[in-house]
């Protein structure tokens, strides 16, 4: 072959090589669609592409989350809704039985299904969605809720400066909270115990500990882990009295809106027994009543519900026009269940004496007809009726009917006393209990979620809270629904008109509370809606552009690829021709 043939040869063949790489590109054009699928076909486009992909996932990422944002809001919604038709019913019911046409037998019976509503409400509160409550926060936590104390509380080294607490089961050692004698306000003393219940060695190794705030006048010692093992006793020391644990309520984290038993001492106790934390271990058993436990001897006690009716009887030789308009029990941990009598000593004073003890309670008092008379945990109405106002020497006697839970019980130090889905310890302390001392339980509902605010991305930058806080909605609206139908049932079951009356105008304030919360799930909801909406418009931006990009003309490519086959196939045939032409062909 000579030179020029060679290089015609090389030239023909160099040909057909960028033929068929062209035709190759062509055809993966065609089969995959795709001008660009990778950097070095065209670095700049590739660039775009890649951004614009990043942007398409973002997009979404997004979407998703607005989906499930949406589906949380819905079920918010819902759940207020459900809360909504069950306030209703309890207003409903308020208004039914503040009626005085009602018995007090008819009244318990409405008691009975508000206590159910209540219920209903508490299970609305503590709505899950994917094993979360919706209302929760971010968390639940487990707590042991003291007394209220006065602060500055002075702790003084050997005196009053230890505790022993119980954290998610694993028991700690003594806690020595000051070396000397100190005067703590109620922050400082909520840090100290922090400080030195979490340095507590038995709690460290075992990975547990606590958060302490002080708030209302009392501590809240709070389990930091979260659910329903989530837990906090306090057990003992020289200060659990002190910083007001020789009481109080304990709950698990369990829910967020948790059913209380609160325990107090009555001041007037003269023994030495010490209560320690009360809990509610059977929703289903709890009553929402409030109870007493009474020792009738050092060795024995009874429990009594005192959610019960006041009796009134007005004195054999009243002269005066008045006479009882009403009467309750409104603050079980102030009751002595002693007999009480109102006398008056003019007819515009009154003197309240407590009869069973033969002492006065106050005197000097001045009458104001329709006006409650407050003491010892009761309140009675007096007003003037159409004979006119008291007289001198006129008197009403006023006990409580409490009804028995227990009976002649015997007191073993440091046992669990339980009843009605509540359960209790105790303890001998400076010594054991004395014959006519008590201790009050009061049944109530917290909430132990947190402020945590599930926020979802919805833009660069935009993020929406898709939840509402627990507390916001029921409790720290400015009406606390749950206390409200909780003093509804007392109302009902103690045959207190005037307790009807004041629980049913904080209710109709529960009402607007729920709706305002509700009109603020609405907005959220309309808010992602129109994100959700904005997205979808900027992924069919990006879909368009990436396509511009990215995507071939196929009817292009098609063409493209046809001719490039006619071009090699010329190519093919034009190289056979020389190579025929060659003497090496002949070789």
């Amino acid at each position: 072959m000579r030179v020029t043939e060679l290089q015609t040869f090389g030239v023909l063949t160099n040909n057909l090589a960028r033929a068929r790489a062209r035709g190759l590109e062509f055809q993966q054009q065609v089969s995959t669609g795709k001008l660009v699928r990778q950097p070095s076909d065209d670095p700049s486009a590739f660039n775009h592409i890649a951004l614009d992909k990043a942007s398409l996932a973002a997009i979404e990422q997004r979407k998703r989350n607005i989906v499930f944002g949406q589906t949380r809001l819905d079920l918010s919604d819902t759940a207020l809704s459900n809360a909504m038709t069950s306030l209703s019913r309890v207003q409903q019911l308020a208004v039914q039985f503040r009626n005085d046409t009602n018995s007090a037998a008819d009244r318990v019976i409405g008691a009975k299904e508000v206590r159910q509503l209540f219920a209903q409400l508490q299970q609305t509160a503590n709505m899950e969605l994917n094993n979360q409550p919706i209302f929760t926060g971010t968390s639940t936590h487990g707590r042991a809720t003291g007394l209220a104390i006065t602060t500055p509380l002075t702790l003084t080294n050997g005196s009053n400066d230890t505790l022993t607490v119980m954290v998610d089961g694993t028991t700690s050692g003594t806690i020595d909270l000051t070396a000397g004698t100190e005067s703590l306000t109620g922050a400082q003393l909520a840090a100290r115990v922090q400080s030195r219940i979490n340095a507590d060695t038995a709690l460290t190794n075992a990975g547990k500990s606590v958060t302490v705030t002080f708030e209302d006048n009392r501590l809240s010692i709070t389990s930091d882990l979260n659910g329903s093992q989530s837990t906090v006793r306090v057990t003992g020391g020289l200060a659990h009295a002190a910083v007001g644990f020789a009481g109080g309520s304990e709950t698990t984290g369990g829910a967020p809106f948790a059913l209380t038993a609160t325990v107090t001492s009555a001041l007037g106790n003269t023994g030495g027994a010490l209560a320690g934390q009360g809990r509610v271990v059977d929703d289903n058993a709890a009553t929402l009543d409030d109870y007493v436990i009474r020792f009738t001897s050092p060795g024995t006690y009874d429990v009594m519900n005192v959610t019960a009716p006041v009796t009134t009887s007005r004195g054999a030789s009243n002269t005066g026009g008045v006479a009882v308009r009403d009467a309750g029990m409104v603050d079980a941990a102030q009751l002595t269940l002693h007999n009480y009598q109102i006398q008056f000593t003019s007819p515009t004073q009154y003197s309240v004496v407590d009869q069973t003890t033969s002492t006065t309670l106050s005197s000097g008092n001045t009458y104001v007809t329709g006006e409650a008379i407050s003491f010892a945990g009761l309140r009675v109405v007096l007003a003037n009726g159409q004979q006119g106002g008291p007289q001198t020497g006129d008197t009403f006697s006023v006990s409580l009917s409490p009804r028995n839970v227990l009976t002649n019980q015997t007191y073993a130090p440091g046992s669990e006393i339980s009843f009605e889905g509540i359960r209790m310890t105790l303890a001998n302390g400076s010594g054991g209990p004395a014959t006519g001392d008590l201790f009050s339980v009061v049944s109530g509902l917290q909430y132990q979620g947190d402020a945590g605010v599930h926020a979802i991305e919805v833009g660069t930058g935009q993020t929406v809270p898709t939840n509402v806080a627990g507390s916001r909605a029921f409790i720290e609206g400015g009406v606390d629904i749950f206390a409200e139908v909780k003093q509804l049932v007392s109302a009902l079951r103690g045959n207190y008109r005037l307790g009807i009356s004041g629980a049913l105008g904080q209710l109709n304030q529960g009402v607007s509370q729920i709706a305002a919360i509700q009109g603020e799930v609405g907005a959220t909801s309309n808010r992602l809606t129109a994100s959700a909406a904005q997205l979808e418009e900027a992924k069919s931006f990006f879909i368009k552009t990436l396509s511009e990009t990215e995507d071939v003309d196929l009817a292009k490519a098609i063409s493209d690829l046809t001719l490039q086959q006619y071009a090699i196939e010329a190519a093919s045939r034009t190289l056979t021709k020389v190579f025929e032409n060659s003497l090496l062909n002949y070789i």
